[in-house]
């Protein structure tokens, strides 16, 4: 499960203490698989039940939250808003249509995200005739230390932008044995990201799953596109016309982005 976005934030620090503690539970249902009772969810964020309550029944009549027979989950007004934003999202758009024509990777999986902190946010997804199933899912967030989509990204920061970031942070995410261990071995993948042209995930977020990405340039929001296939495919010559068409990619959604 991802950090709340909202956990590096003190509700009282905010001018709206109610409303950030609102969506402080949003986040919170949305991180869970099965529906969440008011204790739990009291307890995970350290509320006051009586004001959970409160929140939820607010949440609930705006159709934001449901009850449903174990607890409370995410309403479908949430799904309604989610995909209003992905429609404004032309960018996406564009993804679909640019993926479509690519000789090779039009037949892989192949991802667009943002960065956002230390965090990848998936924006859109193709689906060739080899496709993969993970936990890549559109408005999903998976740390970026581990993903080859936040890496790229990563490598493609100012060194202030990347020092404000890396700068305290002590430990990372290691999903499988393969992830890096320290901020150090960290950086240094990120110089021979810059040095290559792209970014190699070879089994640090799942054993037996290789990604390659590329971030685009010149666009004000850190994006990136991805492939990611079965590493016992992965060989020398399919390899490079991935990246051939990642690069590709990246320029065509870059230009379309900057207009």
């Amino acid at each position: 499960m991802s950090p709340l976005t909202t956990s590096r934030v003190a509700a009282a620090d905010t001018a709206a203490p109610a409303a950030f503690r609102a969506v402080q539970i949003l986040e919170f249902l949305g991180s869970r698989c099965e529906p969440t009772t008011i204790t739990e969810v009291a307890g995970a964020l350290g509320l006051a039940k009586s004001s959970v309550s409160n929140l939820i029944t607010t949440l609930e009549a705006a159709g934001m939250v449901r009850r449903l027979s174990r607890g409370w989950s995410l309403g479908y007004k949430v799904l309604e808003l989610g995909q209003s934003m992905l429609a404004s999202t032309s960018l996406a758009s564009e993804f679909a249509r640019a993926t479509r024509v690519l000789p090779t990777l039009s037949n892989e999986t192949a991802l667009l995200a943002v960065l956002d902190g230390m965090e990848v946010v998936y924006l859109a997804r193709h689906d060739g005739t080899q496709p993969i199933r993970l936990a890549s899912d559109i408005g999903k967030r998976m740390p970026a230390s581990v993903t080859a989509l936040g890496k790229s990204m990563l490598a493609a920061l100012s060194e202030a932008e990347l020092d404000a970031r890396l700068d305290g942070l002590h430990t990372l995410p290691r999903p499988t044995k393969r992830a890096f261990r320290t901020v150090t071995e960290l950086r240094r993948d990120l110089d021979a990201i810059r040095q290559r042209g792209y970014a190699i995930d070879d089994e640090q977020n799942t054993i037996g799953v290789t990604c390659f990405a590329v971030a685009m340039t010149g666009v004000p929001q850190p994006t990136a596109v991805s492939t990611t296939l079965l590493t016992q495919r992965v060989r020398p010559e399919n390899q490079s016309r991935l990246v051939d068409d990642l690069q590709t990619l990246a320029r065509e959604l870059a230009t379309y982005a900057i207009g």
